[in-house]
């Protein structure tokens, strides 16, 4: 008996650390969110741009399509998964489709592939319209870049062949150039095949809210708006020249029958392009979900080596780095990678074009890089560059992920979470001197480094996580341009 009140007051104190550990990381948690969401809408509202006279003006390339965002695991049945998940480069039968949507799936990851099978993509889009929460809406990263532009005050130009029913979804102020106009242009469509953190197909349970995007494009690989794009790129004067959409050439059948890459043709026509615009108007380049590396190749040689900005995800920056750094192809990364990490091939990916603009004898230099990721936003720009206000670009990119995904303007906290721990390490080769503590009062941390010959500027801007996720595809989409919109000064 003499051992009983031992191992009670055991028992008891137990109770009271876990008590305690829970009490702090919900308490903790809420005084972080409100000063984070304080200091994030003071940078964003002390940096407008686009007022009066001074209104910037982008042009965007190119393409669009009718997205049709269905829930995934009400369309598709894990019963009929056979076999492991596996990853394809493109596909043609329903098996393939069902592992390399599980493949992605159980990683939580985002992914886009072309299904070379027209009458299977047919049926499911007929299945999927069949489902009572199946939705349309504009898709394409122009367009949906373009609409973000245009919500913050610039003036924009982009280029796309689209029906008439497709062009209602575009505020009336922005210029849509790329077809005469003679024929009614039969729309490309996309399937957005979404599901929420936590979400089980079968055995399978996705760690985070994502999507996969299914397509079987005719126009958008040709980037057939290219031409006419170009007739209006020099009257428009731009400062800003956005490059996206090249992920629709991915695993498209372009032999000519002479034997031609007709890929590489329409690849020296966007890079021939971005020269003629004058050094004063800036260019970007989206990233997204490549696997073919030949593609990836061409990229490597006729559109990074000659823009000053990349944007991409964390799945996009692996994907990048590996292919520059050991010409393979990375499927699939973490999908909430440590800041140190990420930021580690930013410094690389950074460095290995820089050897590209040296290599082509490019008269731009890359002096940008914004990776957007879960949890938080990361932007390295050049001193001197002609990118300004990096900290407000943060602050811009991560309320923007927020809004977006909640589908409000307003950040609530009763949704949100902080994933960012109170400090991280800057860089994987760790001496104990790289370490920055996170501030809820002054949340977006900057600092200055060497990268090279470059001196740089690198700023981190935690992201407050939408818990209720009702968007997802579109969201990168949407970050990237709210980060560029307070960078590019008039």
């Amino acid at each position: 008996m003499a051992g009983a009140p031992l191992k009670l007051g055991s028992i008891l104190s137990f109770c009271i650390v876990l008590y305690a550990v829970y009490y702090r990381k919900n308490d903790v948690g809420d005084v972080r969110l409100s000063p984070v969401k304080e200091h994030l809408l003071f940078l964003e509202k002390e940096n407008r741009v686009g007022a009066g006279n001074l209104q910037p003006k982008v042009a965007l390339g190119y393409g669009a399509c009718h997205d049709l965002f269905v829930n995934a695991t009400l369309l598709l049945d894990h019963r009929e998964l056979k076999g492991t998940p596996q990853h394809f480069n493109e596909i043609a039968t329903k098996e393939e489709f069902l592992k390399s949507f599980a493949y992605f799936f159980k990683h939580g990851a985002a992914a886009e592939r072309f299904m070379s099978n027209s009458k299977l993509y047919d049926e499911l889009i007929e299945q999927a319209l069949e489902l009572s929460d199946s939705r349309w809406a504009i898709g394409g990263n122009a367009p949906l870049m373009a609409k973000r532009f245009h919500m913050e005050g610039w003036k924009v130009l982009f280029a796309a062949k689209m029906s008439k029913k497709l062009k209602e979804y575009i505020p009336k102020e922005i210029q849509i150039v790329g077809d005469d106009g003679i024929e009614e242009v039969r729309d490309d469509i996309h399937m957005i095949l979404e599901y929420k953190a936590d979400e089980k197909f079968g055995a399978l349970k996705a760690p985070r809210a994502n999507r996969y995007i299914m397509h079987n494009d005719e126009n958008n690989p040709l980037l057939s708006s290219l031409e006419k794009f170009g007739e209006h790129l020099p009257g428009f004067n731009p400062n800003l020249l956005v490059i996206s959409g090249l992920q629709m050439m991915d695993n498209y059948p372009f032999k000519a029958e002479d034997g031609r890459d007709l890929r590489a043709e329409r690849l020296d026509l966007v890079k021939k392009q971005i020269l003629s615009q004058p050094m004063s108007t800036l260019a970007h380049f989206e990233m997204a979900s490549y696997v073919d590396l030949e593609l990836l190749k061409h990229l490597t040689t006729k559109v990074l080596p000659f823009v000053d900005s990349v944007g991409m995800n964390e799945q996009e920056l692996t994907n990048l780095y590996s292919v520059l750094e050991h010409g393979e192809v990375s499927v699939v990364a973490d999908s909430n990678p440590r800041i140190a990490t990420a930021l580690d091939q930013m410094r690389k990916t950074f460095l290995l074009i820089r050897r590209q603009n040296e290599q082509y004898k490019s008269s731009r230099k890359l002096t940008r890089i914004h990776v957007h990721t879960l949890a938080y936003q990361a932007i390295m720009t050049v001193k001197q560059s002609n990118w300004k206000r990096t900290e407000a670009a943060a602050a811009k990119a991560s309320l923007t992920a927020h809004r977006y995904v909640c589908n409000s303007h307003v950040i609530a906290l009763d949704k949100s979470k902080l994933l960012l721990d109170d400090s991280f390490s800057t860089t994987t080769d760790n001496d104990n001197t790289s370490r920055v503590f996170f501030e809820p009062s002054k949340p977006v941390s900057c600092w200055e480094e060497k990268i090279g010959d470059e001196e740089v500027e690198i700023c981190v801007a935690p992201v407050l996580i939408c818990t209720e996720a009702q968007l997802t595809a579109g969201a990168g989409d949407n970050i990237s341009a709210a980060g560029l919109v307070l960078q590019v000064e008039k």
